[in-house]
């Protein structure tokens, strides 16, 4: 079923930068209030400066309390929520030993666990707003498993999640997407390894899964690709799993760093 986005209210994590600033922007454009949410407030602030719809708020992902109150702030301030989008992230290192471990677990904090406490929060208040949508922004990663451990693991779970919820939320009247990004250039994936390669042209913009965003918001589908063509990677690995293989042990991303 068509979700017209102009009128309805949604809730951006990972907005003072990359994906989450343009989508922020895109979603704002097209008629929607935006609750723009991240650590960094002097950005959010410059950044609902921009656009009269955009209504930021500082809050950590990794902070439970703290997104709980977001929820109920949203709730008090506008009494609905008809769109979640999770897109704090963060990319973390390679995973060599015990002196990883912090990374890691901090990786897996924000981009996993801070998509699960950010739908918690908002799941009663999406409910009563249906019918209503929940973008979590995964990762090719989390499909092909090239890259930084930690990350890779946490785009899997969040790929997972979003799968499982798709189908146990429907009855709730929540449509629930994994989308997943190709090598996209932003601040904390500034994407030069893959740059200085032959798949150099191939690295998206932000701006470009912003349009991802609003088209997944719009027509409720429950995974999107951006660039649509990374599927082809992935139904690679699938149905071709050793050739799969030999091609992506030659990668450099396959020595588990995003340099």
């Amino acid at each position: 079923m068509s979700w017209q986005p102009r009128g309805r209210v949604v809730v951006v994590t990972g907005a003072s930068s990359g994906i989450g600033e343009a989508t922020a922007r895109r979603l704002a454009r097209a008629g929607m209030t935006v609750v723009a949410v991240a650590r960094r407030e002097e950005r959010l602030h410059a950044l609902a400066d921009e656009h009269p719809s955009i209504r930021p708020y500082a809050a950590d992902v990794r902070d439970t309390a703290a997104i709980d109150e977001l929820a109920a702030w949203v709730d008090r301030e506008l009494g609905v929520c008809h769109a979640l989008v999770n897109n704090a992230g963060v990319g973390g290192g390679p995973f060599t030993g015990r002196d990883d471990l912090d990374d890691v677990l901090r990786t897996i904090d924000v981009n996993l666990l801070g998509t699960i406490r950010c739908t918690a929060a908002f799941a009663d208040l999406l409910e009563r707003s249906a019918p209503s949508r929940v973008i979590n922004v995964a990762s090719v990663a989390g499909k092909l498993g090239i890259g930084p451990a930690g990350y890779t693991a946490s785009k899997f779970g969040v790929v997972g999640l979003s799968e499982s919820l798709g189908f146990a939320w429907a009855a709730r009247g929540i449509t629930v997407t994994q989308l997943n990004p190709g090598f996209i250039e932003t601040e904390g994936f500034p994407q030069e390894q893959i740059k200085r390669g032959p798949m150099g042209r191939l690295v998206g913009q932000p701006e470009d899964v912003a349009d991802a965003i609003l088209a997944a918001l719009t027509s409720g589908t429950p995974e999107r690709t951006v660039p649509r063509w990374y599927r082809g990677f992935v139904a690679f690995r699938h149905v071709a799993a050793p050739a799969y293989r030999r091609v992506a042990s030659g990668m450099d991303r396959a020595r588990g760093s995003r340099d």
